[in-house]
């Protein structure tokens, strides 16, 4: 099972979750330490503008419990200065159906939302690409990912076009009424923030972009159908723009106090809309308090968006319970899971002794077998164990899975399997296990004739 820890915009203000954002390119050096801890065997994380959270699954021999502390630890050295009210951490079945929410987006800003779907194949990814993930969180996010399509499909919960870029564009013509011959100023090249200036474009306005890199400015500016200008000339071009929107991955504020107080004063009381779509914050918020200065960050959206969604609201009641069902689904994986150190530690067990008893027969009266008996004997012995542990693998999965009175329950079967086999003592107890007595023949006691069969078969 999976551990979640963090912190999203329902437990935390951005003001707290800017100071845990962590930039792509730190991740994979944070994603090896966390699992280089001796409790974590598996990480990933997803960081948006609205929610960073560590996804872990345990190491063979951890449980949940240590897992969480340690996610918890690495979480808090994102930022040991930030507060930690607002953070989160959730084990078992409530981390499972909290991942499956997320990925349907009933855990986002805006709900029903399609980015964060692919913001977290992006998480999963990267962690993918960092060597992380393993078994269980590739089984989580695949059945994660799987939900979200069945969420989407099945009920309306995204429909309509109630997203945070399109509230962003409606606040602007609301400011700003006709858009037509006022000029927007796209700062960064953030999917958000594109798709604003491309609805603010279609309403008439004229678009500037303005970035560090002239190759992605131009090739930004050619997409939006804007002008291409450097980081350098932002102090000029933001007196002319009346709608600003910014979206960068700059670790403090691009856009300071002292810069727009300038434009303003340069703009002669025309008023200006900034659009602050990035964690951490690129605009300072101390703008506010400068005269016919509007400004809005992510966190500012939810009170609008929440106007629009009424209907959205009900179809989420359809799909969490599907999210519900997927997640029951995995839960009994993740169950059943438990009995594969016991499958796999009976096997070796079993298929040690037979091949023990084999080698011994191929040293002695069939050693005279070619290769091509060699080989039936191989498969005789793999197919033999095969059909010996059926049953019990069968039924061990399902003690994992399902409690019940009638039947001996999992911890039982287990303890039983290992005393009798001693699954837990390696080759330390060969010699007991060793065969004796008038009923413990060889193979090589087996007529010569009725092996070399085998190999015509």
């Amino acid at each position: 099972m999976i551990t979640v820890v963090g912190l999203s915009h329902k437990s935390a203000p951005i003001g707290v979750r800017e100071l845990y954002a962590l930039p792509k390119e730190r991740v994979p050096d944070f994603l090896l330490d966390l699992v280089g801890r001796p409790e974590v065997g598996e990480a990933l994380i997803v960081s948006t503008c609205n929610r960073v959270e560590i996804v872990a699954a345990a190491r063979a021999g951890s449980d949940l419990g240590r897992v969480a502390a340690a996610c918890r630890s690495a979480f808090a050295g994102l930022s040991p200065e930030a507060p930690a009210d607002g953070v989160y951490a959730l084990s078992g079945g409530d981390a499972v159906r909290h991942l499956f929410g997320v990925a349907s987006s009933l855990d986002s800003l805006v709900l029903g939302e399609p980015q964060i779907l692919g913001q977290v194949k992006e998480a999963y990814e990267m962690a993918r690409r960092a060597g992380t993930v393993g078994a269980i969180l590739h089984r989580a996010l695949s059945r994660a990912i799987h939900t979200a399509k069945l969420v989407r499909s099945q009920t309306a919960v995204g429909s309509g076009q109630v997203s945070v870029p399109t509230v962003a564009a409606d606040l602007a013509r609301r400011i700003f009424g006709d858009l037509g011959g006022h000029t927007v100023l796209l700062m960064g090249s953030g999917e958000m923030a594109e798709t604003v200036a491309r609805l603010l474009a279609a309403s008439g306005a004229r678009l500037l972009v303005v970035g560090r890199s002239a190759d992605k400015v131009k090739a930004l500016a050619e997409a939006v159908g804007g002008e291409a200008h450097s980081s350098s000339e932002l102090g000029t071009v933001l007196e002319h723009a009346d709608v600003i929107i910014s979206s960068t991955s700059a670790p403090g504020f691009v856009i300071e106090r002292d810069a727009v107080a300038r434009a303003r004063r340069a703009r002669r009381g025309k008023s200006q809309f900034y659009i602050d779509l990035a964690v951490p914050r690129d605009v300072d918020p101390a703008i506010e308090k400068l005269d016919g200065t509007f400004l809005y960050n992510i966190d500012d959206f939810s009170r609008i968006v929440s106007e629009s969604l009424a209907s959205r609201w009900r179809e989420a009641e359809r799909a969490q319970a599907i999210i519900d069902g997927e997640a029951k689904g995995f839960d009994r994986w993740a169950d059943g899971e438990q009995a594969t150190p016991t499958i796999v530690a009976l096997r070796e067990r079993i298929r040690g002794a037979l091949r023990v008893e084999l080698d011994r027969s191929l040293g002695g009266r069939l050693r005279h077998l070619g290769g091509p008996e060699r080989a039936a004997l191989e498969t005789m012995l793999e197919a033999s164990v095969n059909r010996l542990l059926h049953l019990p693998t069968t039924r061990l999965r399902r003690a994992a899975s399902l409690e019940s009175l009638d039947t001996p329950s999992f911890p039982e079967l287990t303890a039983a399997l290992d005393s009798l086999f001693a699954l837990g003592e390696g080759d330390a107890v060969a010699s007991e296990l060793e065969p004796s007595g008038p009923d413990a023949a060889p193979l090589e006691s087996v007529p010569s004739g009725e092996v070399a069969k085998l190999g015509s078969r």
